[in-house]
């Protein structure tokens, strides 16, 4: 193994260790809290607790569904590299302190309480998404990844991982909307963006 293929490794599992923990601080922040054991006088106890902080458990499935989305995104880049180097390897932890950011806002303001924060979450979030894609062409251009891959594969491949951040940057108009509507954006969009950057040869799909 070359030192550059060793460094790509070394990077991948820093990159999954962070996404690990981003994860795991979502969902103990956003779990409601237990104070004074007051849902064990509930008629349905700990469900009746659950289901009265039901917002929160919303916002633990968005923002750990948006969390898994983009390290899914990092995954389809990194399997078809053989190697990194400094350019790229910055470029992949900018995406990584972009999502970091995304955590940051989601935490800070749970229940979307101001304008500014689901805004900055989405914000972060297309940054992040264009980041990662912009760290994957210049991979593809400087002779990082698989020397199997054809042109048409590598093109496919950087258009399917567009959906995340075009997503995201629809969002951010959205979160001047309102709460629900950038909620919903969540579920809505990833379809219709995932149909509308579909390639028309179906023989050529992307590695995701």
């Amino acid at each position: 193994m070359t030192p550059d293929a060793i460094y790509l490794q070394r990077l991948s599992r820093f990159i999954d260790v962070v996404y690990a923990l981003l994860f795991f601080h979502l969902i103990i922040n956003y779990l409601p809290t237990f104070e004074d054991m007051e849902w064990t006088h509930k008629p349905l106890g700990l469900l009746s607790h659950m289901v009265d902080n039901r917002s929160e458990l919303l916002r633990i499935f968005i923002g750990g569904g948006l969390a898994l989305m983009y390290w899914n995104q990092n995954n389809s880049f990194f399997k078809n590299l053989v190697k990194t180097n400094g350019t790229h390897a910055a470029l992949s932890l900018i995406q990584l302190f972009l999502v970091c950011m995304f955590v940051y806002f989601a935490i800070a303001d749970p229940g979307l309480e101001s304008i500014s924060s689901p805004a900055l979450q989405a914000g972060s979030l297309a940054l992040a998404g264009f980041t990662s894609v912009g760290a994957w062409v210049y991979a593809s251009k400087h002779n990082l990844v698989r020397a199997d891959m054809k042109e048409e594969e590598i093109n496919a491949l950087t258009k399917s991982n567009l959906m995340e951040p075009l997503t995201a940057v629809v969002n951010v108009g959205l979160a001047f909307v309102g709460p629900l509507a950038w909620t919903l954006a969540w579920f809505v969009l990833p379809p219709v963006f995932i149909w509308l950057l579909k390639p028309k040869n179906k023989k050529l799909k992307s590695n995701k």
